[in-house]
């Protein structure tokens, strides 16, 4: 069962869509933005996979479309180089008009860490004509791990020295 209130991660007001100045009160980002995170699985943990929330404003896709991509990935180290990291996609979801404007990313993580490094992406949908594009508000990121099996921060969060 998830805690009843999700762990706020972030919270702002990002304008996706192709219409600079819909949202006078949002910061403009064009047609997508990710966002980072650190979680960190906690000692207590029976699970390697949580659930993360996309809170959203004014969400309107039109119908017969797939809706705006939501894009999950993991950052860590090449098995080839450790020098070098590579980014995988964890999971990945459509947000439309009936999430009404709160999306649930359920995630599996790799086993065998404590610490993970992750984004989370939010896409406007541009299978959409050019011009329709539908503009939103991206509020919130929540993290809603069943018993707190994840904490989550804001940002890429690296070891302590």
């Amino acid at each position: 069962m998830l805690s009843p209130r999700p762990e706020l991660v972030w919270q702002g007001r990002i304008h996706l869509g192709d219409e600079p100045g819909i949202y006078g009160d949002a910061a403009y980002a064009g047609l997508a933005a990710e966002l980072p995170l650190t979680l960190e699985k906690s000692p207590q943990a029976t699970t390697d996979s949580t659930e993360l929330v996309v809170r959203t404003e004014g969400v309107r896709t039109f119908q017969g479309y797939p809706g705006h991509l939501i894009e999950v990935f993991g950052h860590q180290p090449s098995a080839a180089d450790p020098l070098v990291w590579e980014q995988v996609t964890l999971a990945t979801a459509r947000l439309t008009t009936a999430d009404d404007d709160r999306k649930v990313v359920p995630v599996t993580l790799p086993t065998g860490r404590t610490k993970y490094f992750v984004s989370v992406r939010v896409r406007a949908d541009t299978s959409v004509p050019a011009g329709l594009y539908d503009d939103f508000v991206l509020t919130r990121l929540l993290n809603g791990a069943k018993d707190f099996s994840f904490v989550a921060s804001f940002g890429f969060q690296p070891p302590a020295p």
